[in-house]
């Protein structure tokens, strides 16, 4: 079980580094919606790309939305014990939670782990959290506190504090990136998809309730019979920081995805004031009001498309020692799947080359060249590497050529024939000395 522990705490990192988003394009939804939430992050899944962001590191109180980070530490804990692993919910946490959002889970009833989460995230249930964090900490709500802190840094979390497992202490505080990380990191799990995805669920009879009960999901967006305006045939999943409003002036939080034709958005909207609420209900949902608004944004406006051909060359650079060709076509080694305007194609991005100022055959196909850099608005979306579209021989005779009349022009024989100069100078100089002297020591004899 330990080693299980391991590799899932291991898995549990790697997958936070790999959801850090990877570029940003930062388009404005305010032609089409003026977004009014003190804080928003929209991160399209499959390029990594951020699509939307605003004041997306301002710190905010989590509410509700901690039992996303405890929902968080009990998969990754104990995920292959979701219907196995029973408990009873504990008198001790009757108190804490008494008043609140809760799932009427009555002390004494036993309930799966499974159970515990559906009440969880449908009906932002502080008893199924704390009922739930009580038993497995073994009564240690602190340790329980510390692990999802610990957890919450390993996924990658710079802003957030949690210091109870539901929300309502008012020191859980968090902000729009971290909500994005943690939502991406559970959705690496099929039980939380599934739970956080289901529109209603039914808890079994229990020792205090004779019948079973239904739980239906806060996110009425996935509610197509109930759901009213608020339902979206895109939305997944997601959870409010608390519940519906009923004739407040509060803000509402909401973190959850959408997907529709293979492409899955993550939308964390903070701090919608209740105002923006422009649907009529009673049950006021601002924060879900202003994330249906921008998931249409989203889907009316963008896809995912190639903004690069990869039959297409893309740029010509010269050659040496070939006798085949002069120049050499470059094509990119991937298509580069972005997000674009839905009506635009490649032709939005800008491309900035990184090249040499030639090639030297021998070359073969697919030899990697250069790169190109792609921007978008002003904003670097990825860069592709430049390959070799054809192989380039070298000819053996233009080769030798060249690098002889490289080495004629080549400072080291320019040394070489200095020094030689050098040389004969002073040869020639100690020939005239020799001369001289042998010269002199001739006459000398002749007059003795």
């Amino acid at each position: 079980m330990k080693r299980f522990l391991a590799l899932v705490l291991s898995l549990a990192v790697l997958v936070g580094c790999l959801a850090l988003p990877a570029g940003a394009i930062g388009y404005d939804p305010s032609t089409y919606y003026q977004v009014q939430a003190s804080s928003a992050y929209i991160v399209n899944t499959d390029t990594n790309i951020i699509v939307y962001e605003k004041n997306s590191t301002e710190q905010v109180y989590a509410g509700g939305l901690t039992k996303l980070m405890c929902a968080a530490l009990v998969l990754t804990n104990y995920g292959d014990q979701l219907d196995s692993y029973t408990f009873q919910m504990p008198f001790a946490i009757s108190d804490y939670v008494y008043g609140t959002d809760n799932a009427d889970m009555r002390s004494g009833e036993t309930f799966t782990l499974r159970e515990a989460l559906y009440a969880m995230l449908l009906r932002n249930a502080n008893d199924a959290a704390m009922g739930m964090a009580y038993q497995l900490s073994g009564n240690d709500l602190s340790g329980w506190v510390s692990q999802m802190n610990s957890l919450s840094q390993q996924i990658g979390t710079t802003a957030s504090t949690w210091t109870d497992a539901c929300g309502l202490d008012p020191g859980n505080t968090t902000n729009a990136v971290d909500m994005y990380l943690i939502l991406r990191y559970l959705m690496g799990f099929d039980a939380f998809v599934q739970i956080a995805g289901s529109a209603s669920f039914e808890m079994p009879a229990k020792e205090k309730h004779s019948k079973s009960f239904i739980l239906t999901n806060q996110n009425v967006a996935l509610n197509k019979s109930a759901g009213g305006k608020f339902y979206r045939s895109e939305m997944r999943g997601g959870m409010c920081d608390v519940m519906a409003y009923k004739n407040d002036t509060g803000t509402q939080s909401y973190v959850s995805w959408a997907s529709s034709d293979g492409e899955t958005y993550i939308f964390c909207v903070m701090g919608s004031p209740d105002s923006c609420d422009d649907y009529g209900y009673s049950n006021r949902r601002p924060a879900l009001c202003e994330t249906t608004k921008l998931i249409d944004w989203v889907y009316d406006n963008f896809s995912i498309q190639a903004a690069l051909d990869t039959d297409l060359a893309l740029a010509e650079i010269p050659v040496k020692y070939s006798s085949d060709t002069d120049t050499l076509m470059l094509y990119p080694d991937d298509n580069m799947m972005t997000i674009l305007p839905s009506s635009s194609d490649s032709t939005v991005t800008q491309k900035f080359f990184h090249l040499p100022e030639y090639v030297c055959a021998p070359i073969q196909k697919g030899d990697i060249v250069g790169t190109v850099e792609l921007k978008l608005a002003g904003e670097t979306i990825g860069s592709v590497n430049l390959i070799a579209g054809q192989d380039v021989s070298r000819n053996g005779l233009l080769y030798a050529a060249a690098k002889f009349q490289d080495f004629l022009g080549s400072l080291y024989l320019r040394v070489v024939i200095l020094l030689s100069l050098l040389c004969l100078g002073i040869y020639g100089i100690w020939r005239l000395q020799y001369a001289f002297h042998h010269r002199s020591g001739g006459r000398k004899i002749r007059r003795h």
